[in-house]
């Protein structure tokens, strides 16, 4: 098999396109794509915990606390006990993370449409179908 059928090597290579295309748009505010996953994240639900924001966005909570770090360091969220474990932090945004968010999703939106330009719903569909079941896949058979 050629190194360019490889689907791995096809999902890595878009992937570089699409950081590539989303850094034009988010790098004049200093967001990168792991922080906007995050800041989107906790625009859709707010207080949430540290671990349900690391499964959520599919990260390992140490990946997280570095980004949280970041973004608190900047004013966008803050991080506070949950009152009913006092064993959890709970994420929030911030008035400023919540105005950043809302100036930046305008920009999603762009880089989402710039990136699926030509396709139809049905093909996207398809798409997103084809790439979950690759994920499974991948999950299921994990190389130990």
């Amino acid at each position: 098999m050629k190194l360019d059928d490889h689907v791995g090597f096809m999902v890595t290579k878009t992937l570089r396109q699409l950081n590539v295309l989303f850094n034009q748009e988010f790098n004049a505010y200093g967001i990168t794509s792991e922080q906007w996953s995050l800041l989107k994240r906790l625009d859709a639900q707010e207080g949430i915990s540290m671990k349900d924001l690391a499964q959520a966005a599919e990260k390992d909570q140490g990946n997280v606390t570095r980004i949280l770090d970041l973004l608190e360091k900047r004013a966008y969220v803050r991080r506070s006990a949950n009152p009913n474990d006092k064993r959890s932090t709970l994420v929030y945004l911030t008035p400023a993370g919540k105005e950043l968010t809302e100036r930046l999703i305008p920009l999603d939106i762009r880089v989402h449409e710039a990136a699926v330009e030509g396709l139809t719903e049905e093909e996207l569909a398809v798409f997103a179908r084809v790439l979950d079941t690759i994920a499974h896949n991948a999950s299921r058979n994990a190389i130990s």
